[in-house]
């Protein structure tokens, strides 16, 4: 990747956000190829619907932040052919490839490590979690008031994890005047929101508080809201959950007691795609700098 020439990015897919950053780095002067087969904005675009084409000496590729399903495939794309991230699709790499990607499950982090190829989840970069945070907190709030019938100033609220979007959206519901619960097991985020006025609860004591809540959201990639949680609350109230799929829920538990429980992860790009789009378009830039150390 040296020689003094223009960094080639392959974009193998996505949705509107991944069709915002392409528009942003081609304005910027990145040399881009796409896989697509309709046409897209941006000046001194490749565009193809031969994968082969557009992944041919390319130092980076970009698989889209809504990443494959359990056999592989890219969940989005702009072709109508399913693209499935196997050997084969690996081997059409350069070998100092830098590969980007939402996340990557299991079976596509073996691929990837099988193959030698080099590669981050955006996902799991702090730079993006914290820009991610506000658009993830203001559609998670859309989401519940659209799905109840209550307002949210004055009702019972409660955010399992305080991370980064647990934050964000703990303090958006205590500005809209909602009784705002929080549980969390890191210290320092206890102090954070009992600091912004959030009562704090524990694993144990949030049982009690349980039957009075009106909302529950969870953050937590892992079983929280359990067969024995949903048992205690209110057959009206709403869980939104905001983690990974498959959740920190038992949807089966909650479905049986008539509970309305939405899965809800990826909002950024679902719901403001746009800033999500401007959002990797200022922070892959950096990536692929510190990654090759040259400038586009």
């Amino acid at each position: 990747m040296g020689g003094g020439r223009k960094i080639k990015i392959a974009v193998i897919g996505g949705d509107r956000r991944e069709e915002v950053l392409v528009e942003i780095l081609a304005e910027r002067g990145f040399k881009l190829s796409v896989l697509s087969d309709r046409p897209l904005k941006g000046p001194g675009l490749f565009i193809s619907s031969n994968i082969e084409q557009v992944v041919r000496n390319a130092d980076v590729v970009i698989a889209p932040m809504s990443s494959t399903d359990e056999e592989g495939y890219l969940k989005n794309t702009f072709v109508e052919e399913r693209i499935q991230l196997n050997s084969g699709f690996f081997n059409l790499l350069n070998k100092n490839v830098l590969f980007l990607i939402g996340f990557a499950n299991p079976l596509l982090k073996k691929i990837l490590e099988d193959n030698g190829i080099n590669y981050i989840e955006l996902s799991r970069l702090d730079d993006l979690a914290i820009l991610n945070a506000i658009p993830t907190a203001e559609a998670a709030i859309k989401i519940a008031i659209e799905e109840t019938d209550i307002t949210l100033a004055s009702s019972n609220i409660l955010v399992y994890g305080l991370g980064k979007v647990g934050l964000s959206l703990a303090w958006r519901l205590k500005a809209l005047g909602a009784n705002t619960f929080a549980v969390t097991r890191d210290g320092a985020a206890i102090a954070r929101g009992k600091d912004l006025g959030i009562e704090m609860l524990t694993y144990d004591s949030v049982k009690t508080y349980l039957p009075d809540m009106d909302i529950i959201f969870n953050t937590v990639p892992a079983l929280v809201i359990d067969k024995e949680s949903i048992a205690l609350l209110k057959e009206a109230a709403l869980i939104i959950d905001l983690a990974s799929s498959p959740g920190g829920t038992d949807f089966s538990a909650a479905r049986e007691r008539g509970i309305k429980a939405i899965l809800a992860p990826g909002l950024p790009g679902k719901t403001a795609p746009v800033t999500a789009g401007k959002i990797l378009a200022d922070l892959i830039p950096d990536l692929i700098n510190s990654y090759s150390g040259l400038n586009h």
